[in-house]
């Protein structure tokens, strides 16, 4: 596919010579050939932002931006990242994002923040993310949107990536940070089929748990946010009323990072709990309850700030 891009654009029959190259990115990245689909992607990037009068398309703004940070080069993942939110923050001014949109990504470049160790910039990005919290809270979104689940889907599977085995040539995983629709169809299916195992080692932790608390829950902590973020790529194909399978998850996983103080160290269980609230504000975004949403993220700025 990429080869004909190329020979098309050659021949005048396509506007760009990366014409057909998402899908090879996404292969290397399943792969984990990051460098080599860092690049596709940056072109394709690249090639958007000449073709059209958009200055980033948000799915292959998200995946240059998890390709480069996946190959090290975690300095110009963090500042393409904040590029984007400008560009995003200025879409919603002028009414052609949404609010929802821009929180996520406020969200996630929170926690590339935290990751790099820029705590105090990481805060002024969580109280922003808070005020437009409050905002939709409020006066809900400033125009009617259609569905955008798979904005939250997305990039809440990127924020789990490193949970996840590392993939290799011969052992390829979910690439995570393109959309889900995009991914290989085998690796897609692959992925789906595990849920009911990972749900039966969930369960299995959560038995062992209860007489081995200290050698058993930070474990069940980390599987089960595996478990929540595989459940909502589930749900989110399906239906848009995710409310109801998902609430009991996200409640869980609450529940549980409450819990992981009594067997934690005192940072450790409220950084814990600070990305189990934020995981649950986030999908109350995404099913429009944000009220309890704008709660739950007060208490992260409260826990972490």
């Amino acid at each position: 596919m990429a080869e004909a891009g190329r020979w098309g654009f050659a021949h005048g029959q396509v506007p760009s010579p990366v014409y057909g190259h998402w899908p090879m990115a996404t292969v290397l990245a399943e792969e984990g050939r990051h460098r080599e689909a860092a690049e596709i992607c940056g072109m394709l990037v690249q090639a958007r932002r000449s073709e059209s009068s958009a200055k980033f398309s948000f799915w292959t703004t998200v995946a240059w931006v998890a390709e480069l940070d996946a190959a090290g080069h975690h300095d110009a993942a963090l500042e393409t990242f904040a590029d984007f939110v400008d560009v995003t923050r200025a879409e919603v001014d002028e009414d052609r994002s949404a609010l929802a949109i821009l929180i996520w990504q406020l969200v996630q470049y929170a926690g590339m923040l935290g990751t790099a160790g820029q705590r105090v910039e990481a805060r002024g990005v969580r109280q922003h993310a808070l005020a437009l919290l409050s905002e939709l809270d409020k006066t809900g979104e400033r125009k009617s949107w259609s569905n955008i689940l798979s904005w939250w889907a997305t990039l809440y599977a990127l924020s789990g990536r490193s949970a996840e085995p590392a993939p290799l040539p011969s052992a390829p995983t979910p690439p995570f940070g393109f959309p889900f629709l995009d991914w290989s169809p085998d690796i897609k299916q692959a992925y789906i089929d595990g849920l009911p195992s990972l749900e039966e080692q969930v369960a299995r932790l959560r038995e062992a748990a209860r007489t081995d608390p200290r050698g058993h829950f930070p474990e069940l902590v980390a599987l089960h946010r595996r478990l929540s973020i595989r459940s909502a790529l589930y749900w989110e194909k399906r239906s848009h009323r995710i409310l109801k399978p998902l609430r009991p998850i996200f409640n869980e996983g609450v529940a549980l990072a409450r819990r992981l103080v009594d067997v934690a160290s005192a940072e450790q269980s409220r950084e814990t709990l600070g990305q189990a609230l934020t995981d649950r504000s986030m999908f109350l975004v995404a099913a429009q309850q944000y009220g309890e949403a704008y709660d739950d993220y007060r208490q992260v700025v409260d826990l972490l700030d």
